[in-house]
């Protein structure tokens, strides 16, 4: 046998670069192969600092403005108790009039001063950088599926991670949480930055004080400052973990298929609307059959599932504890400021000052300690989400253009081409080679996992071959620029996918569109009655997802725009990978028969199940077990009747034989 080509040989006719952190889907391990894991220190503050440099390219001012914004709020609170202190001194004192007068309106100046800034920093930049940010972070990742090679989209490893992603995304508001976190820690930080300036000239007079009764005082608040902080933040962290954590790790195995297969599972179903599935449960009468596995299999579970009232007593001590944590340290600050007052060190306002300032530097150190571990969970949770826009695409990019000929004079040929999709046990094509003959009529036959579609996936470069190689005019597929490739096919595939946007939109795959080609493809493809009986044309939307007159087309009505589809892109080669299977026969036939007529000079392949179909083929493909096993014309074909062609005809000849 002749010595296979690998892809390192393709690999090593040009060097590929990568820019930024790209990695292969071999090559990148998960930062978060469980949500529930405990990670440590380095790992969690890489994770955070991934997603904030990720956020940072996207908008590089909105951690600025956004800081500035809380800088100011920090600021305008520690002016409110400033002020609203010395007025009380005064007051206290009996000052003159005037001078309290002056301090009231700095009162209500300067607070509302930075109110107001911070609140036209928040309407004007912050609230609308959030949107945009989220809006180009969330269209990266549906970028990144568009453009990914089809190969790693349709992975284990990927699809693995779109699960860890969409597990992620339910438990929170994906990049929002970044942003909540982000605010409560750096409003934590600033309070505390604040609230220490105004403490300081009370602690420098407790320093000069020189009384070992107040600096016990500083050492009791600070104790419980750290006890109370501490149970408050492993109370907050238990909870989360819990929270996040995959009922499967957390409950018995039949407790989980009973709950979460079954019961939210037909929950979600039921509440999404879909008609098809509603529509046979009242034809068959499976209400009861419902009911058992949504309503009462609910409720049953929550009676036995131990791990669920874990998970409320776990919600329910760490909002005690986040509630009683600044109640307990305000009041043991002012009894320790009305001590130190007692003492004669403090001043009535200075008894305000530094109990208000204990109390914020304790909310402060609280919620940048608590709201540490819930940004790193939030890190975690988008680390999945990072590693798929890092993720570099594995097929060879060529660099060649694609010559344009206005004769269509093209060949096709594979040659000694095997493969294998990504965790199957056994190839799906096998040593195949085939020669596309120019301006033919191929079809291509044989039974369900025969190879048929994985051939015309490998000639649209949807995967690359492991062993051989694909020709075109004798050069490697791989080595042309992948875009130009593409151009050369029209394909319709079975599993095709219509977009609820308008008619003419979805023939031209574009916004914009040849409106006359477009109705002449229609036309040819059978749905030229249709569509002049549309209200707005081409301009009818498909379906009623987004607009609320769409139209509700057939099966048969869809198979049609797919295959006008096809015909307006006018390429020299057409692909059909039975696109009529829920078309009776006859109707097939005559799309096949209509469309051969179509193509003229360009190079078609057929694919049905159907061999009376492509009975008007000159060249038949048999395929059985990812290998060519026959070539030829119908008749020759029948002349063999040890052949699986004439196994597969005369199995399907009672739907054929004319009566």
């Amino acid at each position: 046998m002749k010595k296979r080509r690998s892809m390192e040989k393709i690999h090593s006719m040009e060097t590929i670069h990568s820019v930024g952190e790209n990695h292969s889907a071999e090559k990148v391990k998960s930062a978060e192969d469980d949500l529930t894991s405990r990670l440590p220190l380095r790992d969690n503050v890489r994770n955070i600092k991934n997603l904030f440099v990720h956020v940072y390219r996207i908008d590089k001012t909105y951690y600025f403005l956004d800081c500035l914004r809380l800088f100011l709020d920090a600021v305008g609170s520690a002016l409110t108790v400033v002020l609203a202190a010395d007025i009380l001194e005064m007051l206290y004192e009996s000052r003159p009039m005037e001078e309290i007068m002056k301090a009231v309106i700095f009162l209500l100046a300067l607070p509302t001063l930075t109110a107001m800034l911070s609140s036209a920093l928040l309407n004007e930049f912050v609230l609308p950088g959030k949107k945009n940010i989220a809006r180009v972070y969330n269209g990266n990742l549906a970028a990144k599926f568009l453009h990914m090679d089809y190969s790693l989209v349709n992975s284990p490893y990927v699809k693995d991670m779109q699960d860890r992603i969409d597990r992620a995304h339910s438990h929170g508001d994906g990049i929002y949480d970044l942003f909540k976190r982000f605010d409560a820690i750096a409003a934590g930080f600033f309070n505390l930055v604040c609230s220490l300036v105004v403490a300081y000239p009370m602690l420098r007079i407790i320093v000069n004080f020189r009384n070992p009764l107040m600096y016990l005082g500083i050492v009791i608040l600070a104790a419980l400052l750290w006890i109370l902080t501490s149970a408050a933040v492993k109370a907050d962290a238990a909870f989360q973990e819990r929270f996040l954590a995959n009922p499967r790790d957390l409950c018995p195995e039949e407790l989980y298929r009973k709950y979460y297969s079954f019961s939210w599972y037909w929950v979600r179903r039921c509440m999404s609307g879909e008609y098809h599935f509603i529509k046979d449960i009242h034809l068959y009468g499976g209400h009861d059959m419902m009911k058992k596995y949504t309503a009462d299999n609910a409720r049953e579970s929550e009676n036995v599932m131990h791990w669920t009232s874990v998970l409320e007593k776990l919600s329910g001590r760490s909002g005690f504890l986040n509630g009683s944590v600044g109640s307990l340290l305000s009041l043991a600050g002012y009894l320790v400021s009305a001590a130190y007052a007692l003492m004669g060190a403090f001043s009535v306002g200075n008894v305000i000052k530094f109990a208000e300032s204990i109390t914020k530097i304790a909310g402060g150190a609280q919620s940048m300690g608590q709201l540490y571990r819930e940004l790193s969970l939030t890190a975690r949770r988008e680390a999945s989400t990072l590693e798929m826009l890092r993720i570099s695409d594995e097929m060879y990019k060529g660099r060649l253009p694609v010559e344009k000929r206005l004769d269509n004079q093209y060949e096709i040929e594979f040659r000694n081409v095997s493969f294998r999709y990504p965790g199957a046990k056994n190839d799906a094509l096998k040593n195949l080679s085939l020669k596309l003959r120019i301006g033919e009529r191929m079809a291509i036959v044989g039974m369900n996992g025969s190879g048929k579609t994985t051939m015309i996936k490998l000639l649209c470069r949807l995967y690359d071959t492991q062993e051989g190689e694909i020709l075109l005019n004798g050069v490697d597929i791989r080595k042309f620029r992948q875009e130009e490739y593409i151009r050369l096919f029209s394909v319709v595939f079975q599993d095709f996918k219509l977009l609820s946007l308008p008619l003419g939109q979805n023939v031209a795959s574009s916004t914009k569109m040849d409106r006359e080609l477009a109705v002449k493809a229609l036309g040819q493809a059978g749905l030229g009655e249709r569509l002049e009986k549309l209200p707005e044309g081409l301009d009818t939307f498909l379906y009623q997802d987004i607009a609320d007159d769409g139209v509700e087309i057939s099966g048969g009505e869809a198979q049609k725009i797919a295959i006008a589809r096809a015909l307006y892109k006018d390429s020299p080669f057409v692909l059909l990978d039975e696109p009529t299977a829920s078309l009776d026969p006859l109707s097939e036939y005559e799309i096949y028969s209509r469309f051969d007529s179509m193509v003229k000079d360009k190079t078609a392949v057929y694919i049905s199940h159907r061999l009376s179909s492509c009975r008007f083929c000159d060249d038949i493909a048999v395929f059985h077990e990812g290998r060519l096993v026959q070539r030829g014309s119908h008749e020759e074909l029948l002349l063999d009747e040890q052949g699986k062609y004439y196994e597969l005809w005369r199995a399907q000849a009672q739907y054929y034989t004319e009566k």
